[in-house]
């Protein structure tokens, strides 16, 4: 993108409080076929090649691979959801113990309902007159908690991973050539990339009104009060904005100039901020900080 100061990170993850993205499509499609090859094989005395020659096998093969793909959607979607709301790092016990009770109980019975209601259908079997409890339900279960330890590896490898400078270099030596020069006065605004609903926006700094954390996701707020969630850090952001016009008001919000309607000085020397958005949260200023605040919110631009 000619003419534009862009910053972007090339890998998915960006520090232990990002959601990690797994990109996992032909990895749910291939184990889930796997996955129920082998469970449907465990007990049987026919081999391979000649239950291949019969109507059973597909019908079986459709069937189990359907229950294995509803199964391992359960494990990601936990999986997802845990990532977001309890850290491994910052909540282990909690992360821990909810792992284990949506994460491998609830999809364990879940395998029960769904080939309970397959059997049924399918054969007119009573799931309880065959040996499925008894034999594959173990192995499903075990198959299970694969899933999990797959998810937890893959998590633990995109925590670990930092951003990469080599990446970031390029693009920022496209515009200004230093990483943390302010942008000049009069330059192009850099864009930030953030997304919503699957797509990526671009958005310039003259639309931006506050970015924070929320539940370890970054969300960066405009002026008609739209949210957008994006893959870099507070720390990332604050380093390429344009710092009168932004300022880091504690660990967890930046605010732009133009969303400050007011302040007010509170106890302990902090500062509350009257912002033009809605928030769930007042944003205070820190007493460290409420000096810098002032000089900051009272300074004026000046133009070339």
């Amino acid at each position: 993108m000619i003419g534009v100061n862009y910053f972007r990170i090339g890998l998915p993850c960006l520090d232990m409080y990002a959601k990690p993205i797994y990109k996992d499509f032909w990895f749910k499609i291939t184990g889930s076929l796997v996955a129920s090859q082998i469970i449907d094989s465990i007990g049987r005395e026919e081999s391979y090649f000649q239950r291949f020659t019969t109507k059973y096998f597909y019908t079986d093969l459709l069937g189990g691979f359907i229950i294995a793909l509803l199964l391992w959607e359960a494990v990601r979607f936990a999986v997802r959801y845990l990532d977001k709301n309890y850290n491994w790092f910052e909540k282990p016990i909690q992360r821990i113990l909810l792992q284990l009770l949506l994460g491998v109980v609830t999809p364990s019975l879940l395998s029960f309902f769904f080939t309970f209601a397959f059997m049924k259908l399918a054969y007119n079997q009573d799931i309880f007159k065959t040996q499925w409890l008894y034999n594959e339900f173990y192995a499903v279960v075990l198959i299970i908690v694969l899933i999990n330890l797959v998810y937890f590896t893959w998590w633990l490898y995109l925590a670990s991973v930092k951003p990469a400078k080599q990446e970031m270099a390029p693009a920022l030596s496209h515009s200004s050539g230093l990483e943390n020069e302010s942008p000049r006065i009069g330059a192009v605004d850099p864009v930030l990339e953030v997304t919503r609903a699957g797509k990526t926006i671009l958005l310039g700094q003259n639309e931006i009104a506050c970015a924070y954390l929320n539940n370890g996701y970054c969300y960066v707020r405009t002026f008609d009060d739209s949210a957008f969630v994006t893959n870099y850090t507070l720390d990332q952001i604050v380093q390429h904005l344009d710092k009168t016009r932004f300022f880091r008001a504690n660990r967890q919000m930046i605010v732009s100039r133009k969303s400050c309607k007011g302040y007010k000085s509170i106890a302990n020397g902090k500062i509350e901020l009257d912002i033009s958005l809605p928030l769930k949260q007042a944003v205070i200023v820190s007493q460290k900080r409420a000096s810098d605040f002032r000089k900051w919110i009272a300074a004026e631009r000046i133009e070339d």
